[in-house]
């Protein structure tokens, strides 16, 4: 009969863990932070298995679906922050369906049974509790409980505990003790939280913003500070919207119907004589199911009441306003209501349109795109690597990849180190 020695031995903090989908790092720096040794790591990436050696002393193996559950040494923790991207908003969003890695937590249960650590820790985007009406949650529930595990959750933020990151992720424990699910506790949330000035650096390598986008943001600015406005709120102002008038959904509309309005910018569809060429002069979010969709209709409204009311400064700005870009030609205001000063806040550039944050916290970390790492405004640059790691409490770490863009998605995939020493050591205290 096997003899599994992965008990963590109460008044001490020396405990082993294994490393799954490691990554750069993140649950080993939290987990060797309260004692732990990471005796197994699997990383497919080989530029990041390479740096996790460099940082931690271990290589991991490769691909999971080639790992022997067998040739991994007992453990106490099993940690996995499984990939996130099919359940993410920005993702597929598929679920255990996706061939990808939605089938990847099986991986994590296959090792998990033949070891039966005491613990599994997992981390992921709140979606999938949610994700397929909540199947893929029941899907992860079932496959544990057949193990001999309960799966406990809690969505924690690294503003949560104190770091100024705005980062929602799902941390869950499995248990295989009952006591220890009675027992479980999950780090207090603190009000106090370091302000983002208090962790940026003023010396350094850093990307400073393209000029066509510093021009961007001034001329946003102008119309904002002539806007005859007190106040914005989580909502955008899509500048296609100022002048036109076209029904919100016409997917039943006839050409013919459809030519006597104006669509973007207020440019007349009298004279159009395909749909084609009606499309062309409408905003792009519209032109696939030729109707407004639901991410953007109040704003739609907001924008074409806000051009009625701003007639004059709106037709002079948009003669300015690039057209080339669909995406800065719209802004989401995400900041202080009442302060509608550009350079007092932070700065994303995303797909959806330019995203403006109060300047005290940074926006989460994305790993698909490094166009859109957080900028400074204030300061003309973009958050630098060195700093996006003090986010993730990764800074400690001294190799990290060699340019930008793979950093930035390396802790846009990371889990934060910081809460998960917070939930670990809540965990070897029982």
């Amino acid at each position: 009969m096997e003899i599994h020695s992965n008990v963590i031995k109460q008044n001490t903090s020396a405990f082993r863990f294994v490393d799954l989908f490691a990554g750069i790092g993140g649950f080993h720096a939290g987990m060797a932070e309260n004692g732990g040794e990471c005796v197994f790591a699997c990383e497919i990436d080989d530029t990041l298995r390479k740096i996790y050696e460099n940082n931690f002393g271990v290589f991991p193996e490769g691909d999971i679906k080639k790992v022997d559950e067998k040739s991994v040494p007992s453990h106490d923790i099993l940690c996995a922050g499984f990939p996130c991207q099919p359940f993410s908003l920005a993702g597929k969003k598929k679920g255990q369906t996706c061939p990808e890695s939605g089938q990847l937590i099986d991986e994590v249960v296959r090792i998990a049974e033949h070891h039966k650590p005491r613990y599994v820790l997992l981390e992921n985007v709140p979606n999938i509790i949610t994700i397929d009406n909540g199947n893929f949650w029941r899907y992860m529930n079932t496959r544990f409980n057949d193990i001999g595990y309960s799966l406990h959750y809690r969505i924690l933020s690294p503003v949560d505990i104190g770091v100024p990151q705005n980062r929602q992720r799902v941390f869950i424990v499995a248990c295989r003790d009952k006591t220890d699910s009675y027992t479980l506790t999950w780090p207090e949330q603190t009000s106090q939280c370091t302000r983002l000035e208090n962790i940026l650096d003023h010396k350094g390598d850093f990307r400073l913003l393209e000029p066509a986008k510093a021009e961007l943001l001034k001329h946003w600015q102008q119309l904002l500070s002539q806007l005859c406005i007190t106040e914005l709120h989580s909502i955008s102002i899509a500048a296609p919207e100022f002048g036109a008038d076209y029904p919100k959904n016409f997917s039943r509309l006839t050409l013919k119907e459809m030519i006597q309005y104006k669509g973007a910018y207020g440019q007349s569809l009298t004279g159009c004589t395909t749909w084609k060429e009606v499309l062309d002069r409408l905003p792009s979010y519209v032109r696939k199911n030729r109707q407004v969709p639901d991410w953007i209709n109040s704003s739609v409204d907001f924008s074409r009441k806000l051009y009625i009311q701003n007639k004059t400064v709106a037709d002079k700005w948009i003669t300015r306003l690039p057209r080339h870009n669909n995406s800065w030609q719209i802004m989401e205001w995400r900041g202080d209501r009442q302060n509608l000063t550009i350079n007092d806040h932070l700065v994303q550039f995303r797909a959806s349109g330019i995203r403006v944050f109060r300047k005290d916290v940074a926006p989460s970390l994305i790993s698909m795109t490094s166009t859109q790492v957080p900028v400074i405004p204030w300061l003309g640059r973009y958050i630098s690597v060195r700093e996006a790691a003090k986010l993730q409490n990764l800074h400690h770490l001294s190799s990290l990849p060699e340019n930008n863009s793979a950093a930035f998605k390396a802790f846009g995939n990371a889990v934060n180190a910081k809460i998960v020493s917070m939930v670990v050591s809540n965990l070897i205290k029982h």
